[in-house]
């Protein structure tokens, strides 16, 4: 915790916004689709059809965000973001019916998505490149941090027979995000806009010269196949497997969660400190190793009697926490180290275009492959995808500078790991 000590006091304020914000959705986020079903009445299919429209309407505003962030700077375009944000979740109190759900659904769409590249580049921005996979870690630490705490805080208060304590919710995620714009706008003097070179200007190829940059692309389907197979598909189809398929109540899934939010929080510092002069490449690689052996404990675990399912399941979702705590540093890290200044925020919309391209690929794939009943063909189906993504990965390192790669020389690493 030495560096954070001694972190600027932006990078201090900045991940305190982080988890206050964070805490305003965890309370929200797990609830949307019961509220919409059991509160407004809408049917669960329409109810998770909203989730997939937020997706498919993402694909649409990120590569503009991205164009907008290089225009006008990260900080500018977070605060409006964060202003459309807490918008939208205060209008989520007034929806009645499909039509409105949609509508809210869409401008919520649009604040997240005009929230993450503009925030990636800022945080880029904000300290050395020594210390930005350490940011990145942080801040991942105080997202599960409060998205866990607002998850606890969520199933205390809500009752589905009483509307108004899903309105609470939403008022007071809504308060998290007007207190977060407070923080990010007394950033000031980092997050404006950078003054392009002529050459750069000349030379400003947008998207079409981020799709030339083979290393970057290359990079960019390998994280698409370890997310889907990944994040996305455990947070689609875990619950459904265990439920379904392993025998467990609802109830049971909330201590299974709180595993991976507990190692996360509890084990990111002492991760992150260790991964600093290693091979990121490796570590990517690391990562599809572990998260592999995390959905194979997963998958087995459904096989057993419903204790040791519990068991097995959350042992799985602990080791899949490891792979996310090396990922949070590393990912973002190596978009950013690929970046060039003037091109940031495009390169991090395109990272964002990953996560919804996944996110919208991952649950449909485990929904149809769970609702066939084809449970061991979806589990092999996410461990070769899997693999292929971190083999895919593996094959970077003779392409990337050490620089890149995170590599320092033997006198600088021996001297970190003091």
């Amino acid at each position: 915790m030495n560096d954070l000590r001694n972190a600027s006091p932006q990078v201090k304020r900045f991940l305190a916004g982080a988890l206050l914000n964070s805490l305003g959705g965890g309370l929200t986020l797990p609830v949307l689709v019961i509220y919409l079903n059991q509160v407004r009445g809408i049917s669960l299919a329409a109810a998770s059809l909203v989730l997939s429209w937020m997706a498919i309407t993402g694909l649409v505003y990120s590569p503009i965000i991205g164009h907008l962030v290089d225009k006008f700077g990260p900080r500018r375009i977070m605060l409006v973001a964060i202003l459309i944000e807490a918008t939208a979740t205060l209008l989520w109190v007034f929806v009645t019916d499909l039509r409105s759900a949609l509508l809210v659904g869409a401008l919520a769409s649009l604040g997240h998505s005009a929230i993450w590249p503009p925030q990636t580049t800022m945080m880029a921005r904000m300290v050395s490149e020594d210390f930005r996979p350490k940011f990145f870690g942080l801040q991942f630490m105080m997202l599960n941090l409060g998205l866990g705490l607002g998850g606890v805080f969520s199933s205390l208060i809500v009752n589905v027979d009483d509307p108004s304590s899903f309105t609470r919710l939403y008022v007071i995620d809504s308060i998290t995000f007007l207190i977060y714009f407070g923080f990010i706008l007394s950033l000031r003097g980092v997050g404006g806009r950078i003054e392009k070179t002529k050459e750069e200007i000349e030379n400003d190829g947008g998207y079409r010269q981020i799709v030339a940059d083979h290393k970057f692309m290359r990079l960019t389907l390998a994280k698409l196949l370890m997310i889907t197979f990944g994040y996305a598909s455990l947070d689609a189809g875990l619950p459904a497997l265990l439920t379904l398929f392993g025998d467990l109540s609802v109830k049971a899934l909330g201590p299974i969660w709180a595993v991976n939010t507990g190692v996360i929080v509890l084990g990111q510092v002492f991760v992150i400190n260790r991964l600093e002069g290693r091979s990121r490449i490796r570590l990517l690689f690391l990562v599809s190793v572990i998260w592999t052996i995390a959905w194979l404990l997963i998958g087995f675990s459904v096989s057993l009697d419903p204790t040791a399912t519990f068991i097995l399941a959350a042992v799985g979702i602990g080791i899949f926490a490891l792979g996310e705590m090396i990922w949070s540093s590393v990912g973002p890290t190596l978009t950013n180290e690929l970046a060039p200044e003037h091109l940031r925020g495009r390169y991090n919309s395109v990272d964002g275009l990953v996560w919804v391209f996944a996110g919208a690929a991952g649950p449909a794939i485990s929904g149809i492959m769970l609702q066939f009943e084809l449970v061991l063909a979806w589990i092999a189906l996410i461990l070769v995808g899997q693999v292929f993504g971190g083999l895919l990965a593996l094959r970077l390192k003779r392409v990337l500078t050490p620089s890149q790669d995170g590599l320092l020389d033997d006198q600088t690493l021996a001297a970190a790991e003091k």
